[in-house]
């Protein structure tokens, strides 16, 4: 093996530490909208939130609307679109609308969706009450104003499902 090779061979199994990640354009978070939830999503009332999800100073985007479309019943939807580790990363995650589910929204209003927002917490509330301190301290919330708000932390290690948006509710 030449020398070329064996850097060539360590360079594949190193993983990419300190890339610097361009922040997620609107297009990237339309086409990831299209890719996880099809071509007629975007064509939903929806709310866009920008900015740092994920605490690696570099702006990401979320995106939540009521899907009605859904023959289970009405959904919350929300795709959270980042850069880890440069690489486009999203998830998509449907919340139903229904009080006796851990996972869900007490009530769909017709008239206004939930509303998403985002909240910075102390460390000692991450650690205290969240349970994890080493998940990022930015909650993006989504509040029907009925119930607990659910909340969704990034942790850099994902879980058992490969996923890294962590979902709390108090």
């Amino acid at each position: 093996m030449t020398m070329l090779q064996a850097d060539a061979q360590e360079a594949e199994i190193t993983p990419r530490k300190n890339v610097v990640a361009k922040p997620v354009t609107a297009s990237d978070l339309y086409r990831e909208m299209r890719i996880q939830a099809g071509q007629y999503a975007a064509l939903n009332r929806h709310q866009v939130l920008v900015g740092d999800f994920t605490c690696d100073d570099v702006n990401d985007q979320i995106v939540g609307w009521v899907d009605r479309d859904n023959p289970e019943g009405p959904f919350f939807d929300v795709l959270m679109v980042t850069r880890h580790n440069g690489e486009l990363h999203s998830e998509f995650k449907q919340i139903p609308f229904a009080q006796s589910e851990q996972y869900a929204l007490c009530i769909d209003d017709k008239t206004a969706p939930p509303v998403m927002s985002w909240q910075v917490n102390d460390p000692e509330y991450m650690r205290d009450v969240i349970g994890n301190g080493d998940l990022c301290n930015i909650a993006v919330r989504v509040d029907d104003f009925m119930c607990d708000a659910p909340q969704f932390f990034w942790s850099e290690k994902p879980d058992e499902s490969g996923e890294n948006w962590m979902f709390f509710r108090n």
